[in-house]
């Protein structure tokens, strides 16, 4: 049970004041931030700055990706260029038979192409190292390390990102309601959910969190939280998606009252799915909220299972689910409250 301060928002509006308000969104999305925090707290999000960088939006990971090489190639041409000027090639004479530290750098773009050159391993061939120069040797031997370093972390932030983008988290499909009805001569509460693309989801589980608002003074209210499991349509915990599939809760209290309480407008039904994607193994938590008003009390699903249809053209036989019907409800004939 969480308690906290009915205090005034951005707009001046209490939490009961907002219509709809949701702590999640439909998305999945927590629309809960952190407001106030001490800079003693925000260190935490430094200690860990891979995992921070991965909630930015795509167009700062392709900046922090750019940069990461830029940086790089300017520290190390800076360092090659001073190599160079300490060296007296910046000045060599046509006829100076000495050996220079760096052949053919002769400017600052030049030591900067030597740079980019050395990190990705290019070997254009024309600007190269002296092995009489011992630490411009050294340069290139610890900017080659640094280098698979940065392509590493960088190449490792664009994939994990990918992994964690929109793709993924529309890998399943909510019901645009919920409903309450009758499923196994029990009340159950009730959620259709299904895959919206050809990698699968293995081992699913899932299980909902009711929260409930409640004032106790005049300037602060508490959330009660309540845990229920949801399992398939023949009860098990594991969740087949092979096609869409309705989850249900069965309603263990009294049914009436549980109704009431799902009705409530400060009510907030929010549903956790979990479970591994097939093609690389990630797991993932698809979440999605419903409000009371997107309840539907003695309503049923409709049937969409797979139907039998032949193909003409190839005169093979394909099992299709119509997705046009996913949301569609329809009156529960067995339904007495």
């Amino acid at each position: 049970m969480l308690r906290y301060s009915k205090t005034s928002d951005l707009h001046g509006m209490s939490c009961n004041s907002v219509p709809n308000s949701r702590i999640i969104n439909r998305d999945g999305k927590v629309q809960i931030f952190l407001d106030k925090i001490s800079f003693g707290k925000r260190k935490r999000f430094l200690r860990n700055p891979f995992t921070t960088i991965l909630t930015l939006k795509w167009r700062w990971i392709l900046i922090v990706f750019a940069i990461g090489f830029i940086v790089t190639w300017l520290i190390f041409a800076v360092i090659y260029y001073a190599i160079s000027s300490s060296n007296g090639d910046l000045d060599r004479a046509e006829d100076d038979t000495t050996v220079p530290c760096l052949n053919n750098v002769d400017s600052f773009t030049d030591a900067f192409l030597f740079s980019l050159e050395t990190q990705h391993t290019i070997g254009y061939g024309f600007r190269n190292p002296s092995s009489q120069c011992s630490i411009a040797v050294c340069m290139v031997y610890i900017q080659f390390i640094i280098g698979v370093a940065v392509q590493c972390v960088t190449a490792g932030l664009v994939v994990a990102k990918l992994q964690l983008g929109k793709r993924t988290s529309k890998a399943l499909v909510f019901s645009e309601k919920a409903c309450i009805g009758m499923c196994n001569n029990n009340v159950c509460l009730m959620v259709r959910i299904g895959t919206s693309g050809k990698s699968a989801l293995v081992n699913v589980k899932g299980y909902g969190v009711i929260i409930e608002r409640h004032e106790i003074t005049a300037g602060d209210e508490i959330l009660d939280e309540r845990i229920i499991d949801f399992v398939s349509e023949n009860g098990s915990t594991n969740l087949n998606l092979l096609w869409p599939a309705v989850i249900h809760s069965q309603v263990t209290e009294n049914e009436t009252e549980c109704v009431k309480r799902l009705q409530n407008p400060t009510t907030e039904l929010i549903i956790i799915i979990e479970g591994i994607l097939e093609a690389t193994g990630q797991n993932v938590q698809l979440r999605t909220s419903y409000l009371a008003h997107e309840i539907e009390i003695g309503k049923q699903f409709t049937d969409i299972s797979p139907q039998l249809v032949k193909v003409p053209s190839r005169n093979t036989y394909h099992h299709i689910v119509d997705y046009a019907d996913f949301n569609n409800q329809q009156p529960d004939e067995q339904w007495t409250l």
